[in-house]
């Protein structure tokens, strides 16, 4: 949430018109937002409508992140500075720059210069759909091959107290590629906060893949 928004109640803090123009935060432990809030009001973003995330490390867990995505509607602008402030991977870019899309909502990186909008930004994004789409149906298919099996060895009983550790992967992977959590919960036959407990351990990337795909994603700090 915005530092001029942050004692109002949550109904009115994300109340705005439509179409509307959003921007989004994130910071480290012990790293101003001043910088970043400063360049989205520059380009046009209202300061009640910047929501603010303080995340430590490469965690895959961003509620105020959730809370934005949730609320986007068809002809909405999200601004951000760059694209590592909103996705974490090259593989989250996809799945997530492509919803975006698909669902009428314009993506801008203001240092990056790249605007979904754009001719460049309109390739981009489309080359990154089809990319989401193979990476779905990769997940997928792996997954229900792993339920499967498991249903084959007669593991077909109730509520197990929490997941395997190639269960609570898979879960992860199509938690990242945008599947709602409440799904998740249904085909894996446990609670949602089971998905959550499990979304929230899995904590930070390992560094060689973390920097892997933050150096791809974003220029140089």
């Amino acid at each position: 949430m915005t530092p001029a928004s942050r004692n109002a109640p949550a109904a009115h803090r994300h109340r705005r018109p439509a179409p509307a123009t959003v921007g989004y935060v994130r910071t480290v432990i012990g790293q101003s937002p001043v910088p970043q809030i400063n360049t989205l009001i520059q380009a046009g973003v209202p300061e009640a409508g910047i929501y603010l995330e303080h995340a430590g490390g490469y965690k895959t867990v961003w509620p105020e992140r959730d809370l934005l995505l949730a609320s986007l509607r068809r002809g909405d602008t999200v601004k951000i500075t760059r694209l590592d402030r909103l996705f974490y991977s090259i593989q989250n870019l996809i799945v997530l720059g492509t919803d975006l899309r698909e669902r009428g909502v314009r993506l801008h990186a203001i240092e990056q210069d790249i605007d979904s909008e754009s001719l460049d930004g309109r390739d981009l994004f489309g080359m990154l759909s089809a990319l989401a789409d193979l990476h779905r149906d990769f997940v997928l298919s792996t997954t229900n091959d792993g339920l499967a099996a498991a249903r084959a060895r007669g593991k077909t009983g109730g509520r197990p107290p929490h997941l395997s550790a190639e269960q609570a992967d898979q879960a992860l992977q199509l938690y990242e590629s945008g599947t709602p959590v409440t799904r998740l919960a249904r085909q894996f036959n446990v609670s949602r906060q089971t998905i959550y407990r499990h979304i929230s351990l899995a904590g930070p990337q390992q560094p060689r893949q973390a920097t892997s795909s933050e150096t791809t994603v974003s220029n140089s700090t």
